[in-house]
């Protein structure tokens, strides 16, 4: 999940051990209202809404509750979702289904919010390889999570890594322009981050819809100072922050020998 700082028309998005803050130094703007929806297919769906924070405050989210939140799908069912904690709603009824569309409906104070996402067919995780190579004097490794990906274009991912039980502030995204129909050996490579012998190494895996893959997309770029910085394209209507994805998830998890 994602939290967001806003800065003038711009944004600051700081990530909860998943993505890093983006620093601009503008000028304060008036809170917006952030809306992160995930179904997965592994776990409850959830979704949490908060308010941006202008960039000059502390990482204090303020929740927003008493929010109405539901989530449908393109086969009759429809679900409600309740308030566990301040600003976070689930349900631990739905639990996603590849090929599956969702809908996602929010009201907060009589305005309402709508998105769709429709949940991809999931592509295995077959295995994580390791690549050693030279940094500085030293020897280290980087690690490639090997999947298979299914004919035909359009399959989009998402990985994260957690090494000895730390998540790194850092995610990549990739869609299948080079790996169609082929095996991907992809390594993940980050530059604040060292694998050693004997390092145990989790990687998930993430199947996400275009639209998501394009939000992302357009964080990184942001981040890495690619484009000017500006509010990534949400697929939520109505006027906020924030995305709504369902998603197939899977981890693995291996020791460096």
């Amino acid at each position: 999940m994602q939290l967001f700082k806003i800065v003038s028309a711009f944004i600051l998005i700081g990530g909860v051990a998943c993505t890093k803050n983006i620093n601009v130094d503008l000028k304060n703007a008036s809170p917006q209202l952030v809306i992160e929806g995930i179904v997965d297919n592994q776990q409850a769906a959830t979704v949490q809404i908060s308010k941006s924070v202008p960039f000059s405050s502390s990482n204090n989210f303020p929740a927003v509750s008493g929010a109405v939140v539901s989530i449908s799908d393109n086969h009759n069912n429809s679900y409600v979702l309740t308030e566990s904690s301040p600003g976070k709603y689930s349900n631990p009824l739905l639990i996603g289904v590849p090929g599956t569309s969702y809908t996602l409906s929010v009201v907060v104070d009589t305005k309402q919010y709508n998105a769709q996402s429709t949940m991809p067919v999931k592509v295995n995780l077959d295995t994580l390889l390791f690549e050693k190579f030279a940094l500085g004097n030293k020897s280290t490794y980087t690690v490639k999570p090997q999947y298979i990906d299914p004919a035909g274009f359009g399959n989009n991912y998402k990985f994260y890594e957690t090494i000895n039980n730390r998540t790194y502030p850092i995610f990549w995204v990739w869609d299948d322009r080079f790996t169609n129909n082929g095996t991907s050996t992809r390594p993940l490579i980050q530059s604040d981050s060292t694998i050693n012998i004997g390092d145990t190494v989790q990687v998930e895996m993430q199947c996400v819809d275009a639209n998501v893959y394009r939000y992302f997309v357009a964080l990184l770029d942001v981040e890495q100072n690619n484009t000017v910085p500006a509010n990534p394209t949400s697929n939520i209507s109505g006027g906020c922050l924030g995305y709504f994805s369902a998603q197939t998830s899977q981890k693995k998890k291996v020791q460096v020998k």
